[in-house]
């Protein structure tokens, strides 16, 4: 949506909460089970935008906004289940508790998932392929090296340096799988 190293002008936030504002509120919604809830983070995620750097360059607005709505969402249940534990069950029923952790989790695997999405699509084409051929359709790296006429040890490199950014990606998710 932003020309590189444009940086994101107030025109196109503007246009951005026209476009988006209710479609982002729903999702919310639907993430935490609170419409108030949902309303305050939907805002909270379109002062942040507002409140990056003029000359910072974003890529995909929209997908950047969703994604920092999802992660500030995911904050609000990481704390809701914090806040559970330490205080007990005395302000909210069991099954209140049980939604939220749930709802964390899903929220926590979507993503994960969207965060591997991404990150596997960043891979150079060859290293994609072989990646995708060995760990969704479970071919072992000697019948890849076969069908891609390759040597064993090359396609062990590709699948290598892949794993290597998979991981890499989730890092930071890894203080949040509790």
């Amino acid at each position: 949506m932003t020309a590189a190293g444009a940086g994101i002008t107030q025109t196109e936030i503007d246009q951005l909460y026209k476009d988006t504002s209710n479609e982002l509120r729903r999702l919310l919604v639907r993430k935490l089970g609170d419409k108030e809830g949902a309303e305050a983070l939907a805002q909270d995620a379109y002062l942040k935008l507002l409140r990056i750097k003029h000359n910072q360059d974003v890529g995909d607005l929209r997908h950047y906004l969703f994604s920092m709505a999802v992660r500030l969402a995911l904050n609000v249940l990481r704390k809701r289940k914090m806040d559970s534990q330490y205080y007990g069950h005395k302000e909210k029923s069991a099954r209140l508790l049980t939604q939220d952790s749930c709802a964390y989790r899903v929220l926590l695997d979507e993503l994960k998932r969207e965060t591997l999405k991404e990150s596997i699509a960043q891979l150079p084409e060859k290293t994609r392929y072989i990646y995708l051929l060995h760990e969704f359709k479970r071919l072992p790296a000697d019948e890849i090296a076969r069908q891609l006429d390759a040597s064993e040890a090359v396609i062990a490199t590709h699948i290598d340096c892949a794993r290597g950014q998979a991981e890499k990606a989730l890092t930071e998710f890894v203080l949040m799988d509790v």
